[in-house]
């Protein structure tokens, strides 16, 4: 291959390891492996409420019992959390909304969920629709300046080219392609705790950390095309993707999942 190997696997430290996590793991390690490339561990620790103490260690010790080991790791590089790269994800917000392609959402849940209700009521697909639709400009300040003067606090959305067409060879599904107008409209890229969403953390990490191939399960194939538009509309170049099939409970014939209480799930269950 003509380009340096970098692989990663980026667990959220939210329990125990899962053996379908640890396949996806064991992938990237193998394919580092065998290119002679790097295999890289990132912790993606940015979901606060899901956080379980302890989490991290146990997982890495898992991946060691397997007899897997990396090149980088939060163990030897410094800020390979996410919850250390805040800085690193407010710049990149910063410059998309400074750039127009991203602007600071003010509307609430509660407005979201009854548009949502109203959607479904009639029909429609449900979707996210820009609040500064058909405003001038002088009433999009004013519409700012009552929300902000009622203590609303924004997030942050990514402004989609609906016409544009997203598409990748995936290394395992082969020519996958979304267009920009089934995705759901704008999606927030900030939430309102400061800390960035993983579609836009992901990609932010993945060219910091200069990641040629994204090997994961296919579950991951509906956020592919928002990470495109985010390599997009920083004008970067994407790595490649590959898209592996999830574990399948023989029994159910469905994915396997953490309920299915027949099946020794996690990697602690067989040490």
């Amino acid at each position: 291959m003509s380009k340096d190997i970098r692989v990663r696997y980026a667990p959220s430290p939210t329990g125990l390891l899962h053996i379908g996590n640890a396949r996806t793991a064991l992938f990237n390690y193998l394919y580092a492996r065998h290119h002679g490339g790097t295999f890289i561990i990132r912790i993606e620790d940015t979901d606060r409420k899901r956080h379980v103490e302890d989490g991290e260690r146990s997982q890495l010790e898992n991946l060691r019992w397997l007899g897997m080991d990396w090149d980088e790791s939060p163990e030897t590089h410094e800020n390979y959390r996410q919850s250390e790269r805040l800085e690193l994800y407010q710049k990149y917000i910063d410059q998309l909304l400074a750039e127009g392609k991203a602007y600071k959402s003010y509307v609430t849940e509660e407005e979201l969920a009854a548009e949502r209700e109203r959607q479904e009521a009639a029909g429609e697909t449900p979707r996210y629709i820009n609040e500064y639709l058909g405003m001038s400009e002088e009433e999009k300040a004013a519409y700012i300046a009552e929300r902000e003067a009622a203590g609303i606090i924004p997030t942050v959305r990514l402004a989609v080219n609906e016409s544009g067409i997203y598409k990748w060879h995936d290394m395992v599904k082969g020519d996958i392609e979304f267009e920009g107008g089934n995705i759901g409209g704008d999606w927030v890229i900030q939430k309102k705790d400061g800390y960035p969403t993983y579609n836009f953390a992901v990609v932010i990490d993945d060219h910091d950390m200069q990641i040629s191939h994204v090997i994961r399960g296919d579950d991951h194939i509906a956020n592919t095309p928002k990470q495109l538009m985010v390599y997009e509309a920083l004008g970067w170049e994407a790595p490649e993707f590959g898209h592996m099939t999830l574990i399948i409970n023989s029994e159910t014939g469905k994915k396997l999942s953490k309920r299915d209480t027949n099946t020794l799930q996690f990697i602690e269950d067989y040490r």
